[in-house]
């Protein structure tokens, strides 16, 4: 019982608000989020016991995910259907045959999961997943640039509870740019070469957040027949905002440092997509040759003045809109 779907990522670009929609949907199955077999699982011999026993994080976070499913399921939501699967999917050695079994439940729905971190898998674990599952359909979500870098830094220094990025040194803020992990979650291209040398573009779907801003229904509805499901669902939480941050706005000086980190990639992508990828090309010149004078800039950069600027651009004015779809699609467009 091997997924129908799996979202591949990128991290920060809309995943757990696709997550909650997609589950909303009665034709789909979904387990919890963040299954991370094909990243970390795979590679982990643990079993319950040295889990159990472990001092490691990952088996204190173990712990954790496992008393709080029991809880819900033995005392808030008493379910022996439930119990069964929570003692499969903690319990289990993980392997191919642990993944397939996770998915068991879907009981004639189309299934999947989404893990972001799947978006930096090597190429030879890619193949691995293609091997296992060579009909999958793979979801892939991107954002600018500039912003998933910003977002990725905000939640690191909120779960390390060493105040907000706003209270932090920029100095310190900079060194979590030049993170490699950072860099990898963000090079959206490597991800695309990567898969699509294993999965045909009909098979792989890229969403754009500009999308889950401004045409929520519309991109849920392309998702969802990419799936095979019905595209007339519509899910209670479409408009709820996800994981929203109190600050509205970036330091426009270290926006800036991020268009020049970004400046190659952003080309390569406005070259590949146009559309929002072309706002996000824009965005980078401006901060990069004229940046705006004042010190903190609107976030996301659609709601800064640059996007005025740019959708009643020439260039805007023939892109801006609904772009989300295929890969196949979105190469035909260019």
């Amino acid at each position: 019982m091997y997924p129908d779907f799996i979202g591949i990522g990128a991290q920060k670009s809309g995943t757990t608000w696709l997550h909650r929609n997609l589950h909303a949907h009665p034709q789909l199955w979904l387990p919890r989020k963040e299954v991370h077999y094909f990243d970390k699982k795979i590679n982990d011999n643990s079993n319950a016991l040295s889990r159990l026993l472990g001092k490691g994080d990952e088996d204190a976070r173990w712990r954790r995910q496992t008393w709080h499913w029991l809880k819900v399921h033995t005392i808030k939501r008493p379910s022996l259907k439930e119990l069964r699967w929570i003692s499969r999917y903690y319990m289990s050695r993980y392997n191919d045959r642990w993944y397939g079994e996770i998915f068991e439940p879907k009981e004639g729905r189309i299934a999947g999961e989404i893990t972001p971190a799947y978006s930096v898998l090597s190429e030879d674990k890619v193949a691995h997943v293609r091997d296992l599952v060579p009909g999958a359909k793979l979801i892939f979500m991107m954002r600018n640039p500039i912003e998933r870098a910003w977002s990725q830094a905000v939640m690191s220094f909120d779960k390390e509870k060493k105040g907000s990025a706003e209270s932090v040194a920029e100095e310190d803020i900079l060194k979590r740019f030049g993170r490699n992990s950072n860099r990898l979650l963000t090079n959206y291209l490597r991800t695309i070469e990567n898969w699509s040398a294993f999965y045909p573009e009909e098979q792989i779907f890229v969403g754009f957040l500009e999308d889950v801003s401004h045409f929520p229904g519309e991109l849920l509805a392309r998702i969802y027949g990419f799936l095979g499901a019905d595209t007339s669902f519509e899910p209670p939480s479409l408009n709820k905002k996800i994981h929203s941050r109190s600050s509205d706005t970036m330091p426009t000086s270290l926006a800036a440092h991020l268009a020049h980190e970004y400046r190659e990639e952003i080309e390569r992508l406005a070259e590949l997509f146009g559309g929002y990828a072309s706002f996000w090309d824009y965005c980078a010149r401006r901060l990069i040759e004229d940046p705006p004078e004042e010190e903190r800039i609107a976030y996301p950069l659609w709601g800064s003045s640059l996007w005025e600027e740019w959708k009643t651009s020439e260039q805007g004015v023939k892109e801006a809109g609904l772009r989300s779809g295929p890969l196949s699609s979105l190469q035909a467009v260019r």
